[in-house]
């Protein structure tokens, strides 16, 4: 009986070993004019519409990895015409369990995303002039199962480590 605590124990070990774009984040939309918009995907850098591998880490005891939504909107100023523009971002982090779905922890975060923004494109030369006026809206977090938000290619050897070392225990535990 105490075998089958143990690697009921070891399973749970797994399932909790949740990996995770710790603060990262991508583009998924970026249109510029009327409620239709013209689609400006194109002129996004490919490094800015995928997870950043260097990001991914194995979330600590007490909290999971959670995914969100950022909408924002800024006036974007081509040449002497200033059109609205829209932006969407996917983000993750590793965030406490208790707390990740809290509304008030939600608006800070959110606030964040705004500033940040707003300091990124003032801080490039070639963005200063182009966005002002960026408000941010945000999705509530949504709890990630396990490393199902991380691409099975950008997840770190740790976690595959901890897996075979979970397994080979289980295995002298139950004596296959």
């Amino acid at each position: 009986m105490l075998k089958f605590v143990a690697f009921g124990a070891l399973l749970s070990t797994i399932a909790a070993a949740g990996q995770c774009y710790h603060d990262g984040w991508k583009m998924t939309k970026f249109t510029t004019g009327d409620a239709e918009g013209l689609d400006q995907m194109s002129t996004v850098p490919e490094s800015d519409k995928a997870y950043d591998k260097e990001t991914v880490k194995t979330c600590p005891d007490g909290e999971s990895c959670f995914t969100y939504t950022v909408s924002a909107t800024a006036d974007v100023t081509f040449g002497i015409e200033t059109v609205p523009g829209n932006m969407e971002f996917e983000a993750q982090s590793c965030m406490d369990n208790g707390t990740a779905q809290n509304a008030v922890i939600g608006e800070v975060v959110c606030e964040m995303w705004e500033v940040s923004l707003s300091e990124e494109f003032a801080a490039s030369e070639e963005l200063k002039d182009v966005f002002s006026g960026v408000e941010t809206t945000c999705g509530s977090p949504t709890e990630c199962a396990g490393d199902e938000c991380v691409l099975e290619d950008d997840r770190s050897g740790a976690s595959t480590l901890e897996f075979a070392a979970i397994f080979l225990t289980s295995l002298y535990l139950l004596k296959i």
